[in-house]
């Protein structure tokens, strides 16, 4: 990592290093096109350490200004959507999986999940975020903006592949039913206007999350958060009359699946040990493993990115509890998301679990100790 001053910065990326303030800035965000970066320090002491140089600039993101820009439409083909899309499309179209799955399924199927985020929100079962001490909370809060992020990302990536984004390519989508029974089916074959049931399921849900919300506030783990709003969507569908048809129905809940279909011209595959480029033909294996470790890799590092946001203000804030040494803390960070993309049993992440609490906080302990011998020592002398 390179570590560079303001003058130094401007002098790499050709930038007026003489602006300040706002003129300074626009500057800055001319630099974000040729690289990404995180800026420490103030006033004077400001340091620019460059993380990733770009191999081609990036392109300008424009608003909403009322005018089109000259690259409205253009997709960012290093952002995470865009590979989470073009990892979709390869495995299910090049090995012709045609079958609907949910985006649950799909995360599972392209192993962007392990068994250890599950593990990881069981800890937290019927726990609220203000009861926790600060490593807890640490975890709590970034297993949340874990499971929200790759959810957006999904999202974001059935959409372009919606838009038309990959040639020859086309995304189908499935409202499904499932009943109080158990049972799930195609709503299309088994309701009468699923749509304006669809509809009015929405409206009972959204009510049973603000009634959940009123009496529990907002703090609770995810899983256990849906599980309460399932349990008053179930009462308001059973006790009021606006909800009759979802009731005469059985309906629990609604969802959709989603296919994807289409012709795909596969990429060359980058092989590390000659840089060389080497056609993949028929077997997409390889390169779907590679492309998903490239994609987890970057997705993970993002995540530990949005740690360090989070560590300073839990330290801001005097959060009281396990251990406030941002070193620490930071060390803490990167064990607890290596470990959350893991892919353990119960008892084996229970273990390495409480072995990562335990190491935090002897070592929290220890630098304690050290800083009282420190201080012991300089007053002695």
């Amino acid at each position: 990592m390179e570590t560079l001053t303001k003058k130094q910065f401007a002098d790499k990326w050709d930038l007026d290093g003489s602006l300040n303030g706002s003129k300074w800035q626009k500057q800055e965000k001319k630099a974000q096109l040729l690289c990404r970066y995180e800026k420490t320090g103030k006033n004077r002491g400001i340091r620019y350490n460059i993380l990733e140089v770009y191999d081609e600039p990036k392109q300008t993101i424009h608003g909403n200004t009322g005018k089109t820009p000259h690259n409205k439409g253009k997709i960012d083909k290093s952002s995470l959507k865009y590979q989470l899309a073009e990892l979709l499309v390869l495995t299910f179209v090049a090995n012709n999986l045609l079958d609907y799955q949910t985006k649950n399924s799909y995360m599972q199927i392209l192993s962007i999940t392990g068994r250890n985020i599950k593990h990881m929100g069981n800890v937290f079962d019927d726990m609220k975020y203000h009861d926790l001490d600060t490593a807890d909370k640490y975890v709590f809060k970034q297993l949340q903006n874990t499971q929200l992020s790759l959810n957006r990302l999904m999202n974001e990536a059935l959409d372009l592949i919606r838009k038309g984004t990959f040639s020859n390519v086309t995304l189908h989508e499935q409202l499904f039913v499932a009943l109080s029974d158990e049972s799930h089916h195609n709503a299309d074959e088994i309701l009468n206007e699923p749509q304006a049931l669809y509809s009015l399921y929405k409206q009972a849900r959204a009510e049973a999350k603000l009634n959940v919300e009123a009496e529990y506030g907002t703090s609770m783990f995810f899983a256990t958060r849906m599980q309460y709003i399932g349990y008053e969507y179930e009462e308001l569908i059973s006790s009021d009359a606006r909800y009759q048809l979802l009731k005469d129905n059985d309906i629990a809940y609604f969802y959709y699946k989603y296919a994807i279909e289409g012709t795909i011209e596969l990429p060359d595959m980058y092989i590390y040990d000659d840089e060389s480029y080497e056609y993949c033909g028929e077997n997409t294996t390889d390169l779907i493993e590679q492309l998903t470790d490239e994609f987890m890799t970057k997705f993970t590092a993002h995540r530990k990115e949005t740690s360090v946001k989070h560590i300073d203000l839990l330290i801001k804030r005097g959060v009281s509890g396990d251990f406030l040494n941002k070193d620490i803390m930071l060390k803490f960070a990167d064990e607890v998301l290596d470990l959350m993309f893991g892919d353990h049993d119960d008892v084996v992440f229970n273990k390495l679990y409480a072995d990562l609490m335990d190491d935090a906080k002897q070592e929290y302990q220890a630098d304690l100790v050290e800083s009282v011998r420190n201080g012991l020592s300089e007053m002695n002398w």
